[in-house]
């Protein structure tokens, strides 16, 4: 066999060894090295975890969420002294009951004053709770320093979750009706130590787990609304993650505050031995902690199922009290990304039932109904039911509705309502000589007011429908300001009720919630923050977007993707939505597959192979250099900047990264927020310590990039040395091959 391969290897060898770190490459296959292991916790001071199974329990107990060491719980509905004026009065506040076992002793603590000067016969003060009233009393002189009402509460008023606490009153000074309304000497002012006390006790019960979901993982409207813990296996794939992400906006999205759900790989949360509601998502065969055990004993890799779903009571070192563990599984050759909706979606939510469910066959996802192509700005797709005004009521009903921040208005604006109007309303007597005062609708948006006479609407139909269109001034959409706030009034007075109004008379005016915001608008393909998340997210939600993700995960990473998703797509259009996820080390096949895609990644660029061995394309090769954009480096805490994409110039690569070494996070919710409502047009944020987040625009021919850039990273002399010695080598090896030519010649 001809030896020629010799020196041809070394001259391969050695260059390769010149270039290895030069010149990047968009295929090259970076090798990660692999971590130190971690010094073992000693057995004697390690968590120990129990589980006991809840399938066939008839009663799961567990311990309550949020309660402190003092039995029951105090709920303060009022942060500060509210005053009632007027002759008549009212205001609205809520309350939420936590999932508890409750006592018979929660009571309504209402303490007030009012002025010395009501007629006692002619005054009163009614708390209702839930629209249905509990208890009267007259305001008399020995109450105006100082009153307190307290009221028992049932199990009605004590049921798990939102309760509306109504706190009306009627009160007069003199027999003119005139000057009590407007005479300032006519309040009523409720202290702000009124409260609600709440007869908890320390553990919670449940018939059916899986019926209750997500209660106890979340229970909206609590002081604190996350009560859980998503874990992963610590090598959890793909799938897996996809899954879990899924899970924790879908739960973030049915809290008030949208709080995130805190996600750890196994490890981590076993060596933390913190007792919280946990759900585990992943593989039978991916645990290697305390769930490893759990799986063996209960069989359930042996199972024949597409998706399985078990429940078990948890405690930590024997602890008195138990949280909730619910272990998600998925069958062999099943995708787990695929069933994880039978939890995510409401409608096969509520078919849950059990504490137990062993899934042979997976529904279907329903219809993307929701998809953001076919999204309407409705009341009711912002949260807000129908709006009833009503004779007597003079105050107004107030709704807020906002843009999404990707959508870029490309015509008129304006706000369709659906109305139905009281026919007593709309009647007219030709021969009535007196006239009649003018009904009417007033609209707020932000602050401008909009009024219109009932008389003059125009019928759509023949139950007293109507449509009122109005045109929204183009200066209240403006880049930045992507919220309408409306206030609903209507004067449905006669003359009969020019001091006091007359309640109940048939006269009303109906908003449907079906009422929408007309938006003519397109999602642009900026390579720009300015309609962010665009062009992220498209018309198609997120089917065109890919997450590359590091082959090593931590909690702290999946928690930060986690809030990232949340802040592009609301959990309820996520589950609807495809998304694809792309891991290190990637194969060829994945590097042609991402050209198709937006592509997002999060983290400190030596988690990537791929991207640091493209390093030189990046707009940013470090987060400390960017003097040049006038930013000091010193004081940099987190830097995002969109750019083409490596793998295909008509898409772009947008990261995300922390400035500060040691700093696990690598966004945060100041950064995200600002890009949803500044719309500045850059390809860069930049947050500083001083939590101050500022857009840097980049100029098209710096914005540019290729792998002929990679080369301006490499000093020229080196560059100038490593053609030297690679044509040395050349040449010894030219030499090297004729010698063995003129060998071979002889001995032939």
């Amino acid at each position: 066999m001809n030896k020629n391969w010799k020196p041809a290897f070394a001259v391969l060898t050695i260059t390769a060894l010149l270039f290895g770190e030069g010149i990047g490459h968009a295929y090259a296959q970076g090798a990660m090295a692999a971590p130190a292991s971690q010094t073992q916790t000693a057995a004697a001071s390690a968590p120990v975890y129990s589980f006991a199974s809840l399938a066939k329990q008839k009663n799961a107990i567990y311990t309550s969420n949020g309660l402190g060491q003092t039995p029951g719980t105090v709920v303060r509905f009022i942060n500060e002294s509210i005053t009632l004026g007027g002759v008549q009065g009212a205001a609205d506040y809520y309350y939420s009951v936590p999932r508890t076992s409750i006592g018979a002793n929660s009571y309504l603590e209402i303490n007030f004053s009012h002025s010395e000067l009501l007629l006692a016969a002619r005054s009163t003060l009614t708390i209702s709770v839930d629209d249905k009233p509990l208890k009267s009393i007259f305001l008399t002189k020995e109450t105006a320093a100082a009153g307190s009402i307290r009221i028992p509460l049932g199990a009605e008023e004590t049921s798990s979750g939102f309760h509306k606490l109504t706190i009306s009153k009627q009160s007069e000074l003199t027999d003119d009706l005139c000057d009590d309304q407007s005479n300032p000497a006519n309040w009523v002012k409720i202290g702000r130590s009124s409260h609600v006390f709440i007869d908890s006790h320390a553990t919670a019960s449940s018939a059916d787990l899986l019926q209750d979901f997500p209660l106890p993982f979340v229970e909206p409207g609590n002081l604190t609304e996350v009560y859980s813990t998503i874990v992963v296996p610590d090598a959890a794939d793909a799938d897996v993650v996809a899954a879990a992400l899924r899970v924790a906006t879908s739960l973030s999205a049915q809290t008030a505050t949208h709080a995130s759900i805190p996600i750890l790989t196994e490890s981590e949360w076993s060596s933390k031995g913190t007792l919280t509601h946990v759900i585990a998502i992943g593989g039978p065969e991916a645990w290697n902690g305390p769930l490893k055990t759990l799986v063996a004993e209960q069989g359930i890799a042996a199972r024949d199922q597409k998706l399985g779903i078990d429940t078990f009571q948890m405690r930590i070192n024997q602890s008195a009290t138990a949280k909730l563990l619910m272990l998600v599984s998925r069958g062999k050759d099943a995708n787990l990304e695929q069933s994880i909706h039978v939890l995510t979606d409401p409608a096969l939510n509520k078919q849950l039932a059990g504490n137990q469910i062993v899934l042979q066959n997976v529904p279907a996802l329903p219809g993307h109904q929701n998809k953001v192509g076919g999204q309407k700005l409705t009341l009711e797709s912002a949260g807000y039911s129908d709006i009833l005004l009503k004779q007597g009521e003079d105050s107004e009903q107030q709704v807020v509705m906002s843009l999404p921040s990707h959508w870029k208005v490309t015509g008129d604006v304006t706000l369709d309502l659906k109305l139905r109007v009281s026919p007593l309303l709309m009647q007219t007597e030709g021969s009535e000589k007196e006239k009649k005062p003018q009904q009417h609708l007033t609209v707020m948006i932000n602050g401008v007011p909009h009024t219109v006479l009932l008389q003059e609407l125009k019928a759509i139909d023949k139950n007293d429908g109507y449509l009122l269109r109005l045109p929204i001034d183009p200066s209240l959409l403006e880049e930045g300001n992507r919220t309408l706030n409306l206030a609903f009034s209507a004067s449905l007075e006669g003359k009969e009720a020019a001091c006091l109004p007359v309640r109940d008379s048939g006269k009303w005016v109906f908003v449907d919630k079906a009422s929408a915001l007309n938006v003519p608008h397109e999602t642009p393909s900026l390579r720009s923050f300015q309609y962010w998340p665009s062009p992220l997210v498209q018309e198609q939600g997120l089917s065109q977007t890919a997450f590359l993700l590091p082959e090593k995960l931590t909690g702290t990473y999946l928690s930060h993707l986690s809030l990232l998703l949340n802040e592009m797509v609301d959990g309820k259009e996520l589950q609807a939505n495809a998304f694809t996820i792309f891991r290190e080390p990637l194969q060829p096949q994945d590097l042609q597959k991402m050209a198709a895609y937006h592509v997002v990644a999060m983290g400190d660029l030596q988690q990537y192979p791929t991207l640091k061995a493209a390093q030189g394309q990046l707009l940013i090769h470090q987060p400390k250099t960017l003097e040049r954009y006038h930013v000091i480096n010193e004081t940099t805490r987190f830097v995002a900047w969109i750019q083409p994409s490596l793998w295909n110039q008509q898409r772009t690569l947008t990261v995300f990264q922390s400035a500060e070494e040691g700093e696990a996070a690598f966004v945060h919710p100041t950064l995200l927020s600002h890009l949803k409502s500044a719309h500045d047009d850059g390809q860069i944020v930049v947050m500083s310590k001083s939590n101050e987040v500022f857009t840097i625009r980049v100029d098209d021919e710096e914005e540019e990039t290729g792998l002929d850039k990679a080369v301006g990273n490499i000093p020229v002399w080196l560059i100038g040395v490593v053609l030297l010695v690679f044509l040395i080598l050349l040449g010894i090896y030219i030499r090297m091959l004729k010698i063995e030519k003129k060998k071979a010649k002889r001995r032939g």
